[in-house]
């Protein structure tokens, strides 16, 4: 995905040899995303020299620098697929699953030969999986296939594809994931007094423990349905559910409002993917308490957090410094920008 006026002319044009091997060295001015992108493609220059250059130039990229382009989610899926191939990292492999962006057909190549705690987080994705069906079908022939493992695939299919698994089709990503609308069209219909609120407690506990109640009646398709389109308060409940997909699905939601994100930033009983998700959400972060949230909330991924540091007042630095329900790493950068923003004396 070219983004620059430099590497769209790069590729629009025909460079000589020379300009091509200093691209395929990494020198080429362009940001560290669009560098990787440019690799890539070089990799497939019919000059062996250009492309035996930008082979070597991607493998001896430092692993920390390709992590940081494969967790962002405007990551090309062309380079998540060539570091599927390329790099067998247990850590570069968990953050192309974890990428939005990644195809399916690359997380079912990396289904058949992942380990088994990496094929679990990948069977949690189950609106990947309605839109990629071939997902199963790779990871049942997965040698650390674990009788747990096993067991959660058949669930998998049982649930979403009964009487379809020799129909499994393979449909184009699309902005709004396909298979989270298949997914919704094929739940059955909740009866609209299943979704009222009406006649429950006033009673803030009692009223929570009523709507539990009705949700542990839902399947996860029901649940997904209800984050998308139910109420403000169902989406508070759906956004600490177990099942992943049910609480990524509330961060879909149309109707999700900015107000309702700064309170989840703040919650310490939401999983940290959900707080990861909301904090690589340039949009949202803009949002001044929303990043405060996220750099106070001990349950953030720290890498989130010390990278949302830098937007704080001097102030709420003051008192982050001094925070002991924070990571220590975080009260350590608070300081040191406090120090920095404070200047000589």
């Amino acid at each position: 995905m070219p983004q620059s006026d430099a590497l769209r002319n790069f590729l629009a044009s025909n460079p000589t040899k020379d300009f091509r091997i200093l691209a395929a060295r990494g020198v080429f001015p362009l940001p560290a995303d669009e560098i990787l992108l440019l690799l890539v493609y070089l990799l497939d220059d019919p000059d062996t020299d250009v492309s035996g250059e930008a082979s070597r130039t991607l493998q001896e990229w430092p692993e920390v620098e390709v992590l940081e382009q494969l967790n962002a989610p405007s990551c090309d899926p062309g380079v998540l697929a060539y570091f599927v191939l390329a790099r067998a990292s247990e850590t570069l492999r968990l953050a192309i699953v974890h990428n939005p962006n990644t195809p399916g057909r690359v997380i079912a190549d990396l289904a058949s030969q992942v380990s088994a705690s990496l094929l679990e987080i990948i069977l949690d994705n189950q609106v990947r999986i309605l839109q990629s069906p071939e997902i199963l079908e790779s990871a049942k022939q997965n040698p650390n296939l674990t009788a747990g493992v096993r067991g959660r695939i058949q669930e998998i299919e049982s649930e979403f594809f009964s009487g379809k698994k020799g129909e499994y089709r393979v449909e184009t990503p699309s902005e709004e994931p396909a298979g989270m609308d298949e997914a919704l069209e094929e739940a059955p219909e909740l009866p609209i007094e299943d979704l009222s609120l009406e006649g429950l407690p006033v009673d803030p506990e009692a009223r929570e423990q009523a709507i539990l109640e009705r949700l542990a009646k839902m399947s996860v398709r029901q649940k997904i349905n209800l984050a998308m389109m139910g109420t403000r308060e169902e989406r508070g409940i759906l956004i600490r559910d177990s099942n992943k997909e049910v609480s990524r699905s509330v961060l879909k939601s149309p109707k999700l409002m900015e107000n309702e994100i700064e309170a989840f930033a703040a919650m310490r009983n939401i999983s940290e993917e959900i707080l990861r998700e909301i904090g690589n959400n340039k949009g949202w972060t803009k949002r001044y308490t929303i990043a405060q949230n996220l750099v106070r909330n001990p349950r953030t991924p720290t890498a989130i957090s010390q990278r949302l540091v830098a937007q704080l007042h001097r102030r709420d630095l003051f008192l982050l410094s001094r925070d002991r329900g924070v990571p220590d790493p975080i009260r350590r950068i608070a300081q040191r920008t406090l120090v920095q923003r404070s200047g000589p004396g």
